[in-house]
């Protein structure tokens, strides 16, 4: 479900609009934003065009975009009633991070070389998107066919791009199976008796 967050209009909201116009597929609808003054200064927020309610994220649904209580599907229903760091999980992770680095809708088995770096993206940064997509799903995969699950830090460290494997090449984190777990640096600490 695409979704749109506070923080994409803060050149928007920088330069003092109350509302602005997006534009998706060929449709388009005016949000408008409000500002609640707090100890620190004010804070921006959506205003929700069915109930009209502050929100930092919209959803949309039914071709408006919408808050998650006026929603007649429930954003996170996908990760509901799932094993956390099994494969339905994993796949509800990717497509959130493919909306948000703008990779946008796939097929599932994700595979890089449907996706082209767009004109005006950062090489370097579309590839290493282009990565860790690649090792959620050589993970989703593991997770298929070895009932695997793949334990929250793990899952971090990918998602994050800290995860070592991910140096590895996109054709290498397509073809071979990784052992993700061994990836990251685990940080232990000592109490003193």
């Amino acid at each position: 479900m695409a979704f749109i967050e506070i923080k994409q209009f803060k050149k928007v909201i920088d330069k003092g609009k109350q509302s602005a116009r997006i534009k998706w597929d060929d449709k388009q609808q005016t949000i408008f934003f409000s500002r609640v003054n707090v100890g620190y200064g004010c804070k921006v927020f959506f205003i929700c065009s069915c109930c009209g309610e502050n929100r930092t994220m919209l959803y949309l649904d039914s071709n408006i975009f919408k808050c998650v209580n006026c929603c007649t599907v429930k954003p996170y229903r996908g990760i509901q009633n799932t094993t956390k760091g099994g494969d339905e999980y994993l796949g509800y992770k990717m497509e959130r991070f493919a909306i948000k680095v703008g990779i946008g809708s796939f097929d599932y088995p994700f595979d890089y070389l449907q996706h082209f770096c767009p004109k005006g993206k950062h090489k370097d940064k579309w590839n290493k998107n282009l990565s860790i997509m690649q090792a959620l799903e050589n993970m989703r995969t593991q997770s298929i066919f070895f009932n695997k699950i793949w334990n929250q830090k793990t899952i971090q460290s990918v998602e994050s791009g800290k995860n070592k494997y991910l140096k590895c090449t996109l054709l290498d984190l397509k073809e071979k199976f990784i052992p993700f777990d061994n990836g990251f640096d685990i940080q232990v600490t000592h109490k003193n008796k």
